[in-house]
């Protein structure tokens, strides 16, 4: 993250570091919370700063031909560094990236190594034996064929009045 947005956060935290401000948020004073709340500028300051932290690998998810696609961005990451599950209903994207070498003098690090885990819940079941992927220019997809559960039919006899 930039310097300058944690600088931003602090300063604006600042304000709420003392001891006075959290005393009125707790459950007994709510009357108090009202007015002591975030104005809408800090509030969106705010916002601004959670939407621009870094969700990684960023992903697209939709259906197309009765599977679910997956596209997930990771440039500069090996193949091999990438580990994909399917554990119930949830997808599971890890990895690592590394862009640090110890043997090069730098001038400019911008690009940092991590590792990374991200979790998608799938909207349906898939069939988790035909799950396809490739990876090419730095795009993981991922095809999940829909799981299309054919209803048992049941036969539901009805009866009759009886004569006596």
């Amino acid at each position: 993250m930039e310097l300058k947005k944690w600088k931003d956060l602090i300063k604006m935290s600042a304000q709420y570091q003392n001891q006075d401000f959290w005393d009125t948020l707790s459950p007994e004073s709510s009357s108090h919370n009202k007015k002591h709340s975030f104005s809408g500028l800090e509030q969106d300051k705010i916002n601004r700063f959670l939407s621009n932290q870094d969700i990684y690998p960023r992903c697209d998810m939709y259906e197309c031909n009765g599977d679910i696609k997956i596209e997930a961005e990771l440039p500069g990451v090996c193949k091999n560094d990438i580990k994909v599950s399917l554990v119930g209903n949830e997808l599971i994207i890890k990895g690592k990236c590394s862009s640090f070498h110890q043997h090069l003098r730098y001038f400019l690090k911008e690009r940092h190594s991590r590792s990374f885990e991200k979790v998608l819940t799938l909207p349906m079941p898939v069939d988790k034996y035909s799950i396809e992927t490739s990876f090419e220019y730095g795009i993981l997809s991922i095809s999940l064929p829909i799981l299309i559960q054919e209803e048992e039919a049941i036969p539901i006899f009805v009866k009759g009045e009886e004569t006596l």
